[in-house]
């Protein structure tokens, strides 16, 4: 759809899954490829659903993990709208964590985003963040580059939007520790299409939590939580 000045102008909803249990009552770490969402995340999702319940979609990816598809499925509310699920926009993989060494586990875990685009970098010893930015891009740009729609809908993780929310702001790698994403966020970028074929991006909204606008119980960051259920009843030094 073109602008009031006649740029041709599309725009992408990029929705974070809701909250998740990641560890069982033991603190054992449960398996991240096949967790549901808990009953706080489906909360936070059906929130995003009544905020976008009127919103426009002719385009809708996710990522094919279950806690994204159950977050898609909330956000929807019944609407019937062609998906695709993909491989593509899974998380990052992480490595063993418990292969880290014990002095070093705070600053590996809660700096993990700041030293991503070091040369060969993984995350915490598991996937390279090059080979993940790319998969994710690829995709990203593939569906950029496809005609027939104006407003897309990504359902997908907290790595996976910072990437995307990277290349829109033209930060790249260096810049993804910036863009905080809570659970069952909403961010909007608006895409321009250039008169080279390239693409130039607006951020309209950033990590936008409807079950929460004011962010008063939201204080720590994805990977202080991800810390503090590793490692609980530690305090951050």
């Amino acid at each position: 759809m073109a602008n009031s000045i006649g740029i041709k102008r599309r725009r992408c909803y990029l929705v974070r899954h809701g909250h998740v249990d990641y560890f069982d009552a033991q603190g054992r770490p449960l398996d991240p490829r096949s967790v549901s969402l808990s009953d706080q995340g489906a909360l936070q999702a059906r929130a995003l659903g009544v905020v976008m319940h009127a919103t426009a979609l002719d385009r809708v990816l996710v990522s094919d993990y279950p806690r994204a598809q159950q977050t898609l499925d909330l956000v929807l509310m019944g609407r019937a709208l062609k998906v695709e699920s993909t491989p593509a926009l899974r998380e990052i993989r992480a490595g063993r964590l418990r292969e880290i060494p014990e002095p070093s586990v705070q600053e590996a875990i809660v700096g993990a985003y700041r030293n991503a685009a070091e040369p060969d970098a993984t995350f915490l010893g598991g996937e390279r963040w090059s080979d993940f930015s790319q998969r994710v891009l690829d995709k990203f740009h593939a569906v950029l580059n496809e005609d027939g729609w104006e407003s897309l809908l990504i359902v997908a993780h907290d790595a996976v939007n910072r990437i995307v929310l990277a290349w829109a702001a033209g930060t790249g790698m260096p810049g993804i520790a910036a863009f905080e994403q809570d659970t069952a966020c909403l961010n909007v970028i608006d895409i321009d299409r250039e008169g080279d074929g390239s693409f130039a991006a607006i951020i309209r909204a950033l990590n936008v939590t409807p079950y929460d606008p004011g962010k008063a119980g939201i204080r720590d960051t994805v990977l202080e939580n991800l810390y503090r259920h590793i490692r609980p009843g530690k305090p951050l030094a």
